[in-house]
Formats: structure tokens, sequence, C-alpha cells
């Protein structure tokens, strides 16, 4: 954990044995405007301006992340929509909540991950996201059937 408290210089370190606040800390020095909500919950804006949640899991040390946004007000999107995204999109799995809203997750496993592959999951969890959010607008459009 030296490497969070030192900063970056080591991005290839393995991270071993992180706690909830080691995983602000690390988003902090990655470049991403995180707060922490609850010991497990932080809200997070993207570079794109929207707005998703990291849940961490695991204790006394976290053993993954998850990435996660919701959108509301998209009443034309259904199931099938999100089963063809998730068709087309591997590392991304979308579904509609217990409010039919629509929900964009990812998932990292902490096990011999290194802070790179941190910062790589969460820039590409946000590329995601804009790409979603892009797919939404377009169904409720009505430009996609």
């Amino acid at each position: 954990m030296e490497a969070l408290v030192l900063g970056l210089e080591a991005m290839d370190t393995v991270l071993h044995q992180v706690t909830p606040e080691e995983v602000r800390i690390l988003l902090e020095q990655l470049g991403f405007n995180a707060e922490q909500l609850k010991e497990d919950l932080f809200g997070l804006e993207f570079p794109n301006s929207l707005r998703g949640q990291l849940i961490t899991y695991g204790e006394p040390h976290v053993t993954s992340l998850q990435l996660r946004a919701g959108f509301s007000g998209f009443d034309r999107v259904e199931a099938r929509h999100l089963l063809n995204w998730n068709r087309r999109y591997r590392f991304t799995k979308s579904y509609l909540d217990a409010d039919n809203d629509p929900v964009l997750e990812s998932d990292l496993r902490l096990e011999g991950v290194t802070a790179e592959a941190v910062l790589v999951f969460v820039r590409d969890f946000a590329d995601q996201l804009t790409l979603f959010f892009s797919y939404l607008r377009m169904i409720d459009a009505g430009l996609v059937e």
C-alpha cells in the first residue's frame, strides 16, 4: 500500500489488502472526483460529466470493485434493448432495475491487480458509460427499434 501513500510512481505495484479508505485515496490520485458516501460506497463523477457509483466488496479488505450507473426518464428502453447491449459489449452488463430504469455495471476482482489496472477499469467504464447514455438517448428518440 506504500504506492498509495507515496504517490503513483509504482503503477505496476500489485495491490494487496486494500481498505475502502485506500481505494478513496487511489481514486483521488488517479484523478477521479470521488466522494465517499458510506464505508463501501463512493459517488463518482466521470470525465464525461456523467455520475455513477463505485461499490467496494469484502471485509476488512476490499476484494472487488463494482462500478454502477443508473438512469431515470428513459421510458422507451426495454429489456430487449439491454440484451442487445449485453451481446455487443463484453466488459459491462446492463439491466432494468426494480424501478424499470436502465443500469450499467462492471466488476473488477482485486486479486493481483495494479493501480494501473484500476485506472484502466474506471477509464474504460467511463467510455462505456458515454456510449450507453448515447444508446439510451437513441432508443428514447425512436432511432433504435
